[in-house]
């Protein structure tokens, strides 16, 4: 019987450092443990700060974080 692969990132950020300054959709759905496509979504919607590069969304590292603090803090995140 062939099993099935638990559904987990290949790649676990452990911290923040080891991130790139400026991180891709999947960098940063790495730290935030969301899909690339979520991620774009959320940039999208206005709830990341992020840049549009051609069809690529980009993020500075130090915005992700300061989103994670948010979500702790008890702020309301749109």
């Amino acid at each position: 019987m062939m099993q099935r692969r638990p559904n987990k990132p290949r790649r676990v950020i452990h911290s923040v450092d080891e991130l790139p300054v400026l991180c891709d959709c999947a960098e940063a759905g790495l730290l935030l443990r969301r899909n690339p496509e979520v991620v774009a979504k959320m940039a999208r919607d206005g709830v990341l700060k992020g840049a549009k590069q051609g069809q690529s969304w980009y993020f500075r590292r130090d915005d992700l974080v300061e989103y994670m603090d948010k979500l702790f803090c008890g702020e309301v995140v749109q």
